[in-house]
């Protein structure tokens, strides 16, 4: 096992390639998930493929490039990929916020391995395989939302042992240079195949002599939360969401969810509750399996009896005697839901068909089981939403806060800098009153160099434009931020020192538009890059906003001991 080299290197690209040297200002896009403006945080599904790949003979490292030139300003990133020499690169392009990375850190792995192939996969990947093979840096697509078979048959290609011809999902270029469509036949209905994953990340840490690559997000070190897969796929058909029902139906063939066995969910959290006390949270709502799928999984991880904060999702309100059984089963529980917005006509648009009643019930349920946090989510930039609805949104939250208390945990944001490509807005965007503004994968590479976000985003609305959005973006901040304070959810000094991120924030978007209002390019460039170490501050107090999103450890970070015994395959 120790010391092995790699034959397939798994890498994950920063969002903008250049972002420790570009001038941009830091947006609040990513202030609702753990990891930076740099999104980070690779998929969960990178150590499934590892640990898949390994199972069948195939060394594979796993190296998250964003996160290893985010702790080290002087990290030499093509130095570090220079000394790299797999049979093949996988690169995941999931979210389209990385386009730019993806297609930036391609370009430069050919550049140094000009005979190493690159192979891409995820959710935008799918939706531009075609694209994509347009540049000369990339070679392969797998596409689908399972791509564990196709990735190894397509590594069996490159040993000389398969064709490519008979690779499911995947898209390739011929000798000839035209591209090449292989059948989307590979969906499997099931997840029982997925394997040992954490165990998997742990050993490759030593076998691969690396313990910083593997890292999932800026600061998982002190804070080492982990994600349990219950499932791909969804059962609901949210307007925005590139994971979707009818997304998935068209970008990977998927007709209905494939779950993972309650058995394996199970095994998952008992195994990291045992080399950590930090949270552990399940990807996806366990109800969408029905209730005995739902009742049987909460049943047998109580057996493993974990002390860990368990974090679940909620993508629709839930019977009373799911929060019960929550309660009776677990001594730290939280949950998560988002409405996206306060009014329900809003948010059936959405495809989100529930009222505040049904909201404000499922709330009081679940703080009387004794949940000990619940985090309920709103969006801005949404169809039907003006300015208006926004503050009222944040008045509700008031409300909420009144009536239930500081163990709720309300947050705002706007949707995303894109429209997920596949989802109902973007396939309909005049039915939603969406005008979509980026279109081609260029499009969306280049709005990400943006030094303003509000050029970054990728549509606007019937009721709001880009600068409407940024705008009531952070008036709708500030209104939350005092709230959370009065209601005791934020102490006076944190507060202050977040209005303060936050106005700064707006004052240099607002010399940001100043300079980009001159006529000579030169000039703009110039003005621009002195706002470089402003806008280097500004990322540096990006940890307020992610402290609102953790929960507690339990107790030591790591259980040292208990690795060592997995590492021997004691546990």
């Amino acid at each position: 096992m120790v010391f092995a080299k790699p034959e397939l290197v798994l890498l994950h690209p920063p969002s903008v390639y250049d972002f420790r040297k570009i001038t941009a200002v830091p947006s609040p896009i990513s202030d609702l998930v753990p990891s930076t403006p740099a999104f980070e945080l690779y998929p969960i599904g990178f150590t499934f493929l590892g640990e898949y790949l390994e199972r069948n003979g195939i060394n594979t490292r796993i190296v998250n490039l964003a996160q290893r030139m985010l702790e080290d300003e002087g990290f030499d990133a093509p130095s570090f990929l220079s000394k790299l020499r797999p049979r093949a690169f996988g690169l995941d392009f999931h979210w389209l916020t990385h386009a730019q990375g993806v297609l930036e850190v391609s370009r430069i792995l050919k550049e140094i391995h000009p005979d190493i192939p690159i192979i891409l996969g995820g959710y935008s990947a799918t939706f531009f395989h075609r694209e994509l093979l347009n540049y000369p840096q990339i070679d392969y697509v797998i596409r689908g939302d399972s791509t564990e078979v196709p990735l190894l048959k397509t590594m069996e290609v490159l040993r000389g042992a398969a064709s490519p011809e008979e690779v499911p999902n995947l898209t390739y270029r011929e000798g000839d240079g035209s591209i090449r469509e292989n059948p989307l036949s590979y969906v499997p209905a099931g997840l029982e195949y997925l394997g040992d994953n954490y165990r998997y990340a742990i050993r490759s840490v030593f076998k691969y002599r690396d313990w910083k690559s593997p890292r999932a997000f800026w600061n998982w070190w002190s804070y080492p939360i982990t994600m349990v897969l219950t499932c791909r796929g969804c059962t609901r058909d949210c307007g925005f969401c590139g994971g979707s029902s009818s997304a998935l139906l068209e970008l990977c063939g998927r007709r209905q969810p494939a779950f993972r066995p309650p058995e394996r969910i199970a095994y998952d959290v008992s195994l990291i509750s045992k080399f950590t006390t930090a949270p552990i949270f399940l990807v996806g709502d366990l109800q969408q399996g029905g209730r005995d799928y739902a009742m049987n999984t909460i049943e047998l991880m109580s057996q493993v009896d974990p002390k860990n904060h368990l974090v679940f999702e909620l993508f629709s309100p839930a019977p009373r005697e799911f929060f019960d059984r929550l309660g009776s089963s677990f001594d730290n529980f939280d949950l998560q839901i988002s409405p996206d917005s306060h009014d329900p006509e809003i948010r059936e648009l959405l495809g989100k068909d529930y009222d505040n009643d049904e909201l404000e019930r499922n709330i009081g349920w679940a703080l009387e089981a004794g949940c000990k946090k619940l985090d309920v989510f709103f969006m801005i930039g949404l169809p039907g939403q003006t300015r208006d609805s926004v503050l009222e949104t944040v008045d509700y939250c008031a409300y909420l806060l009144r009536n239930f208390g500081p163990r709720l945990n309300p947050f705002i944001g706007p949707l995303a800098p894109f429209i997920d490509p596949g989802c109902p807005f973007f396939r309909q965007p005049d039915k939603y009153g969406i005008r979509l503004i980026h279109r081609t994968l260029e499009d969306y590479a280049q709005a990400a160099l943006s030094p303003h976000w509000r050029d970054m985003l990728g549509y606007e609305t019937r009721w709001m434009s880009r600068q409407d959005i940024v705008d009531v973006t952070y008036e709708a901040l500030l209104e939350l931020n005092a709230l959370k304070s009065k209601n005791g959810l934020l102490s006076p000094k944190r507060a202050a020192l977040n209005e303060r991120r936050l106005r700064d924030t707006v004052s240099l978007l607002k010399l940001v538009d100043d300079i980009l209002e001159l006529p000579d390019a030169g000039m703009r460039r110039r003005e621009l890059e002195k706002l470089s170490e402003e806008c280097r501050r500004l990322r540096q107090r990006l940890y307020l906003p992610k402290e609102e999103l953790m929960w507690p450890l339990t107790g030591s970070r790591f259980r040292m001991l208990n690795i060592l015994r997995i590492l021997m395959g004691w546990i």
